[in-house]
This record gives structure tokens, C-alpha cells and sequence, in this order.
């Protein structure tokens, strides 16, 4: 979805805050997050489920989570795992695991590339030994960070967020790769558990907080029980994590809890919505895309109008009133002014919403 930022810079935006429906892409996400109170749980030291609806903002508040997370430069360490896949394979997990690993940990030494230099022989060894289970291999991603001159761009080749704000890339990241295909691995591969224990050793993190999101395609085209089915080899486990420091987070459908029973130490949180909580997420995004000068779409609508947030809440079905439906709403409902060629939302606008909301 893409508006007309022209026409909404009459509305005093430095950018649309509408346009963006998938928050992972989302860069003023941070700003203006709004999430449910109960939310602030995922944080916690302790093994997470998040149950939402699709749109629900479940991938919003995992993202928020890795960005908590990665202000500590490393101490509580962060790993997002989206699967590719949804076999029951036990060992599955285990090895996409391993492959997300890699690639995160090849994403902090390239936000901190100069951390890199200081280390000890061995332990660059153990880190390219971790690095080998890269997917499409070490060298593909180390070529990516040769030519790359933007740091997004090493992001989008290796398909995670980098651990820093850093923006370029340097001659610093050239000398990390070069480091890195010159050290020597060992010679068998890492287990799991040792790439763990070299985050703890070598970056010297004190706690490891594993995401585990992107199963709404699974529920989709399967029934609960074989998201159960899919997430049991990782239930299995994650007493004995726990006792190492290493949170597991999942993030699933509104639809799963019914069917599905959760270890004891599992705090679980749900996201609901209602229409004062969705007039908030709106509020927010207007407020920082002002600049601070408004925070409220009253301020650009006719004199008569009040409230515009919890009237298009309102207006929303109640198996629509989640942050993605409200976001689409609102961004709609600006670009019908602007295709007005009007300069402030009027009853007439707010009618048209109402009826789409309808069809």
C-alpha cells in the first residue's frame, strides 16, 4: 500500500505513517509502537507465547522485542526463527536453528565489526566454525559484505536485522572479511548447543532470546494441532534451555491456545484490541509524523468532527478491529481527501469509510 506523500504533506507529514503495513519494514516502528499493557511480558526472562490474530501486531511486538534486545550490544543476546518450512522433522528445528544462528551472529560481528579484531585466535576460529552454517554458504555472505555499501543491503542478503543503527559499510567491515576467510575452522561442524555456548564465551552474552514467528501461513493451510505438532520437539526442550539462559518466544495464532498445553514456566500473553486501544495506534503514528504538532486526525478534519480515531474503530467489524485493519482504514480514509482535492476530512469522508467498511 502506497499513498501520495505529496498530498499528505498538506496535512503537515514529514512521511505516511499508513504506508508501511508490514512492521519488520516499518523504520519509525520504534517511535510509535503502541502495543497492549500485557504485552510487556515478552521481555521477560522466561519462556513466551504471544497469541494474536493475523495482523494483530504479533510480528510488531517481536520486533520491538529484538530491538530491546539488541540495545544491549550482545548481553541479551537475540534470534529471530521464521521457518521455511513445516515438516515435524524432530531434527529440523535444530538445524534451521543452527542456520539462523549463523546468520545472526555473522549480522552482530558485522554491526561491531572492530570487536572482531580484538579477539583471541581461537576464538575467531570458533566463530567461523559457528559462521560455516551460514545458508548459501559463508562466502556468499561474506561477498555480500565486500560490496555492499549500505548496511540494509547486508541485511536483506542475509535475511536478518543487523545488531546496531550502524548505516554504511566501511573499510572496517572489508578488513572483518578478509579476517574471516583467512582464519581457519575446525573441522567438524558445531552442534547447536556449542554455538551457544561460544555467544556466551566470546561475545559474552548472558542470556539468549529465541523469536519464533511466521506461523500464521501454517494455520492457514493446517489445523491447530499441527502447529502443536510443529512447535513440540522445541516444548520438549525448553526446561533444560531455561536452566542456560535461553528463552524460547512464540508468537502464534489467536486460534492455538484452545489446543495446545504449555509447560508450566510459559508466561502467555494475548493481544486484544479494542477501539480506544486502535484510536492510540493511530494517534501515535500522527503525532510522530507531525513532528510532534498534532496527535490526533481531529486536527485536520472540519470543526463539527470529533474523535475521528474512535469513529473509524467504531466503524471496523469486530473480527476486523485489529492494528493492520485500522492502519489500512486510516490511510484510505486520507487518500479519499486527498483525491477530493479537499484540505480536511469531512462527514462526507467518514461516511465513505463507513461504507467501505461495509462491502
Amino acid at each position: 500500500m502506497e499513498f501520495d506523500l505529496r498530498g499528505f504533506s498538506a496535512f503537515g507529514f514529514a512521511f505516511d505513517p499508513f504506508k508501511q503495513l508490514d512492521s519488520t519494514k516499518d523504520a519509525h516502528l520504534q517511535e510509535y509502537l503502541v502495543i497492549p499493557g500485557t504485552a510487556e511480558g515478552v521481555l521477560s526472562d522466561q519462556p513466551v507465547s504471544v497469541f494474536a490474530k493475523p495482523g494483530g501486531g504479533k510480528s510488531a511486538l517481536r520486533t520491538y522485542a529484538f530491538n530491546f534486545y539488541k540495545d544491549s550490544r550482545g548481553v541479551r543476546f537475540p534470534l529471530i526463527y521464521i521457518p521455511q518450512t513445516y515438516s515435524n522433522e524432530p531434527d529440523l528445528h535444530f538445524l534451521n536453528l543452527q542456520r539462523s544462528l549463523a546468520s545472526a551472529v555473522f549480522m552482530y560481528w558485522s554491526s561491531y565489526p572492530d570487536f572482531f579484531f580484538g579477539l583471541s585466535q581461537t576464538h575467531k576460529r570458533k566463530i567461523k566454525s559457528l559462521l560455516l552454517d551460514i545458508p548459501f554458504g559463508l562466502e556468499f555472505a561474506l561477498q555480500i559484505l565486500s560490496d555492499a555499501r549500505l548496511m540494509s543491503e547486508v541485511e536483506y542478503g542475509l535475511g536478518a536485522p543487523a545488531m546496531s543503527g550502524i548505516r554504511f559499510v566501511g573499510q572496517a567491515h572489508r578488513e572483518l572479511a578478509s579476517e574471516l576467510r583467512a582464519v581457519s575452522a575446525f573441522s567438524s561442524p558445531l552442534p547447536l548447543e556449542d554455538s551457544f555456548e561460544i555467544l556466551y564465551e566470546v561475545i559474552r552474552a548472558k542470556s539468549i532470546h529465541i523469536m519464533i514467528d511466521g506461523l500464521d501461513g501454517f494455520i492457514e493451510t493446517r489445523t491447530s494441532q499441527g502447529v502443536i505438532d510443529w512447535i513440540v520437539p522445541l516444548l520438549k526442550i525448553v526446561d533444560l534451555w531455561q536452566k542456560r539462559n535461553i528463552y524460547l518466544k512464540f508468537f502464534l495464532p489467536m486460534d492455538v491456545p484452545e489446543a495446545i498445553s504449555l509447560p508450566q514456566d510459559f508466561r502467555v500473553v494475548e493481544l486484544n484490541w479494542d477501539d480506544n486501544l486502535l484510536g492510540q495506534v493511530i494517534r501515535r503514528r500522527v503525532f510522530v509524523a507531525s513532528g510532534g504538532q498534532f496527535d490526533s486526525l481531529d486536527a485536520i478534519s472540519a470543526p463539527e468532527i470529533r474523535n475521528v480515531e474512535l469513529i473509524l474503530a467504531r466503524q471496523l467489524a469486530q473480527n476486523q478491529k485489529l492494528p493492520r485493519q485500522m492502519i489500512l482504514k486510516c490511510g484510505r480514509l486520507l487518500q479519499s481527501v486527498v483525491d477530493s482535492r479537499q484540505q480536511e476530512i469531512t462527514s462526507e469522508h467518514l461516511n465513505m469509510a463507513e461504507e467501505a467498511s461495509h462491502v
